[in-house]
């Protein structure tokens, strides 16, 4: 293979090239030359306009940004530096060779010869490098070491548009009720209008904050879908890259062409995700494709490199001696811990930890639903009560006799038994994820208990649901979790899309785990055959 088709086939697999037909690729190729920095050399100096662009071929690059709490980036093969060679940008991060590294540069003079083929890549870039300046603006405290984000971005603003025909319509109303007012003089029609123009004018601000808050974000490691409203609810779902099976893109004509936006749906192992209205679709599409595609490679050098350490451990020493190792004694307790255990209260936690299960109960909603009117009818019963006990220490006509104020205390003890019976049954209705099972748990106070569970490696799908005003609003719906021929329902749960990515997270957990015993059995037999014959290499050639 030439140097010219190794190149072209190395920028056919990143996302900048991928809209780009077979001849300007080949061109591109023929354009790029090899250079090779070694490690701690400046690649392009701080405050200093990049004269060329260049791609990451073999190594690693340490971008560090000069901008006060920037975060320092290391970027790797695929990579690109130097966009504002091709457009006009500036960037005044300082970029250094981590180690040896070898780029491929497109010199600034060569770009006017590829006049077709820039015209594509200055469109991919610009959507890179936006999505680069909108990065620096963002707290990303929350990322994971060596995770760098390359793509983020809100929904597309059409959505705040058709958001806001309702605030505008009420608007209209607003100002039609006024002119009525200025024909008329009927302070009624005044007051309407200013109530309308206002409701509209905090409609608007609630949808554009609203609009700003949901994101939309691809690292090297994940991909993340943030959506927010303010002093409502927080969902975060996210998928990791390695557990991604497809990516597609699904757009109609007009929008595609006119406000370039659409849904990516991406599907993992159990479920998927749905991303819609999101910007720059197929920009989107084939960067997740590029980076899933670089981590089950980096899987896939990890693995031969395990495969590889082991051979040459079991070379080294053939025979290992088993060895148990001891375990250490369990701590004793004090007479004070015996005594008096601490146990954490989960008296209103609608998800928590134990033991290591994760348990959720319904929304607190439920709980409402279940304790308003045994509450309600309670705090009547011991207002008046209350008041009865006052009156009669008062020697008040008014006050009942002791005999009906003993009933009324008797009905209430029945009523807050009630009560509590109510939220004993909400808090023994649990939903349980485990290490390796799912379960549907329903206990009655002082009655039966039903439970059903199922083997988490048995998932073939997981969805969820929010339907309805209040459950939009309080951020609680159902995990639809289908098993077989069976399906498990976590009905009325908070924040659904963390609950199934919990599922979802306990489920590979345990898939690797399972695949890790299939693998580390399967290469402990090649090893242990490549270690005999090894042994017996002069014997089989004489």
């Amino acid at each position: 293979m030439s140097k010219v088709e190794e190149y072209a086939d190395f920028l056919s697999n990143i996302h900048l090239f991928q809209e780009m037909g077979e001849d300007y690729l080949f061109d591109c190729a023929e354009a790029f030359h090899a250079r090779t920095f070694s490690a701690g050399e400046t690649i392009i100096g701080a405050n200093s306009k990049a004269r060329n662009f260049y791609l990451i071929y073999s190594g690693e690059v340490e971008v560090t940004p000069l901008e006060e709490g920037g975060r320092k980036v290391i970027y790797v093969r695929g990579d690109y530096l130097g966009a504002e060679a091709i457009i006009s940008r500036s960037d005044n991060s300082l970029v250094k060779a981590k180690n040896k590294v070898v780029l491929l540069e497109l010199r600034g003079a060569s770009s006017e010869k590829l006049s077709g083929a820039i015209a594509f890549l200055e469109n991919s870039l610009e959507i890179s490098e936006n999505c680069r300046e909108e990065i620096k603006k963002q707290n990303n405290d929350w990322l994971n070491d060596n995770e760098v984000i390359y793509f983020l971005k809100r929904k597309h603003i059409v959505l705040f548009f058709r958001g806001m025909i309702v605030p505008v319509f009420i608007g209209f109303l607003g100002l039609a009720s006024m002119g009525i007012w200025w024909v008329e003089y009927l302070n009624v029609f005044w007051t309407i209008g200013i109530f309308l123009l206002a409701f509209s004018v905090l409609m608007s601000i609630w949808r554009w904050i609203d609009w700003r808050n949901d994101y939309y974000i691809i690292t090297n490691q994940r991909l993340i879908w943030i959506e927010k409203v303010i002093g409502i609810y927080y969902s975060h779902q996210e998928a990791n890259l390695a557990e991604i099976l497809s990516v597609s893109v699904n757009t109609d004509v007009i929008a595609q062409s006119f406000f370039n936006y659409g849904k990516v749906s991406v599907r993992v192992m159990v479920g998927g995700m749905d991303l819609e209205y999101i910007p720059h679709p197929i920009h989107a599409r084939n960067l997740i494709a590029e980076l899933v595609k670089r981590t089950k490679i980096k899987l896939q050098q990890a693995t031969k490199e395990e495969i590889k350490q082991a051979i040459i451990k079991k070379l080294q020493n053939p025979n290992p001696a088993s060895i148990k190792k001891k375990k250490a004694p369990p701590k004793k307790k004090t007479l004070r811990e015996k005594l008096f255990s601490k146990k954490e209260g989960h008296f209103l936690k609608q998800r928590f930890e134990q033991g290591g299960d994760i348990i959720y109960r319904k929304h607190w909603i439920v709980l409402l639903r279940y304790v308003g009117i045994p509450a309600t009818i309670s705090f009547i019963l011991f207002s008046f009560l209350i008041n009865q006990l006052y009156l009669i220490l008062s020697r008040s006509e008014e006050a009942f006799s002791v005999s009906f104020v003993v009933l009324l205390a008797l009905v209430l003890l029945v009523v807050l038994g009630w009560t509590f019976y109510q939220y004993a049954d909400w808090s023994n209705d649990i939903f349980k994820v485990s290490k390796d099972k799912i379960f549907d748990i329903d206990r009655k106070p002082f009655g039966n208990e039903h439970r059903r569970s199922a083997p988490l490696a048995n998932i073939e799908s997981l969805e969820h649901e929010r339907k309805g005003l209040l459950r939009l609003l309080f951020n609680y719906g159902t995990v639809y979790i289908r098993i077989g021929a069976d399906q498990f329902n976590f009905e009325d749960v908070w924040d659904p899309a963390s609950v199934q990515q919990d599922i979802s997270r306990r489920y590979m957990k345990d898939y690797y785990k399972r695949q890790e015993g299939i693998a580390k059995k399967e290469n402990s037999q090649w090893i242990d055959w490549l270690s005999t014959y090894h042994q017996s290499a002069e014997e089989f050639q004489a």
